[in-house]
């Protein structure tokens, strides 16, 4: 079924982005030797552009994961050919508290957050914000499908019909 014509509500999933920008929402879910990771990226208008998420086995804590569902987003937003300004939106705060001292950050996260910073160049511009768990739910609802059926996806505007229904 395509769902190009249908948008998700903003009302549901938080504040539109500013005129000419995307919004790349992500999330990860972490359990005992697994962890979940999702990524829904929407224009201005809410319509779905694609996303994506996946699994991996291993033990990693909170703080690891997010930083890793940050990477894939970066990864699925280039996979999808997406240029333009774009906001990444988390409601994990220390990810976002952590980039905004990457200078002074010489932990191992704090590299892989550099890099994802370096990797912010493909795009017009970038930014990583916060926003509440509620307006993430698009994304937390991919990663934990993946987490759950232990399978990666990566979908464009022909998105799951899980995805509208929320």
């Amino acid at each position: 079924m395509n769902h190009y014509f249908r948008r998700t509500s903003w009302t549901k999933s938080g504040k539109k982005p500013p005129k000419d920008f995307i919004k790349i929402n992500f999330d990860a879910t972490v359990g005992e030797n697994i962890i979940g990771y999702g990524t829904v990226i929407r224009d201005e208008e809410g319509f779905v552009l694609g996303g994506g998420g996946g699994f991996k086995e291993g033990r990693l804590s909170v703080e690891e994961a997010e930083c890793m569902a940050f990477e894939e987003s970066i990864k699925v937003a280039r996979r999808l050919n997406i240029k333009e300004h774009v906001l990444f939106e988390t409601n994990h705060v220390g990810l976002v508290n952590r980039l905004n001292n990457v200078v002074n950050d010489v932990t191992i996260i704090g590299a892989r957050i550099k890099e994802c910073t370096a990797a912010f160049s493909f795009f017009k511009s970038a930014s990583l914000i916060w926003t509440e768990r509620p307006c993430n739910n698009l994304a937390h609802l991919i990663c934990k499908k993946m987490y759950s059926e232990a399978k990666n996806c990566l979908f464009e505007m022909d998105y799951p019909p899980e995805i509208h229904d929320a």
